[in-house]
């Protein structure tokens, strides 16, 4: 079995970080924690990204010179709601650690909207364990970073095959070489 890593940057003490396995497209959680700060979650992740073979971050990892990303406003067309932000509204620590966690980690990256997925997509089963682990912790953060290890998870096992930054033309910068944004359904 697989393991996959999910992190969720945030301000002090809001980087949420989970490790899973998924089995039969069903996350099981691992291991999964709130940490202080990206330094704080690049240890955690590091302990275990020897046999991990991808992160899923809920951040961008592809900018846009434009000031708007085309699968953001592609998104937003189809699903509407305000968790789409243009990613000039978007506040560092969100951006940044984002970014330094998966240049600093090495390992295949999977851009994540986990709201927005759990908003729309049928997924009974992510939308659970995503809810428990958020009663249990009483904040979202970890159950953000385990939706974004199964999203990444997703990807890179090929069930999802629909990747937002090549489906959708667009004039953007990739964080990571070979960055992805696996998506459920076409847009």
């Amino acid at each position: 079995m697989t393991l996959f890593l999910g992190y969720d940057p945030g301000g002090k003490g809001k980087n949420g970080v989970a490790a899973i396995r998924v089995i039969s497209d069903t996350p099981k959680i691992l291991d999964k924690a709130t940490v202080r700060d990206a330094a704080e979650a690049l240890v955690w992740l590091n302990a275990r990204a020897k046999t991990a073979v991808a992160l899923g971050i809920d951040t961008l990892l592809a900018w846009s010179p434009r000031g708007g990303r085309a699968c953001d406003d592609a998104l937003r067309r189809k699903y509407g709601g305000s968790s789409i932000v243009a990613q000039n509204s978007l506040y560092s620590s969100m951006t940044l650690n984002g970014a330094i966690v998966a240049k600093r980690l090495g390992l295949p990256v999977y851009e994540s909207h986990p709201k927005l997925l759990l908003r729309v997509s049928a997924e009974h089963a992510i939308r659970k364990i995503y809810h428990e682990a958020v009663a249990e912790s009483g904040a979202d953060h970890e159950g953000d970073a385990i939706v974004a290890a199964w999203c990444a998870a997703m990807g890179h096992n090929g069930r999802w095959t629909v990747d937002l930054f090549t489906y959708i033309e667009d004039d953007i910068e990739l964080v990571m070489p070979r960055a992805r944004y696996p998506w459920f359904e076409t847009v």
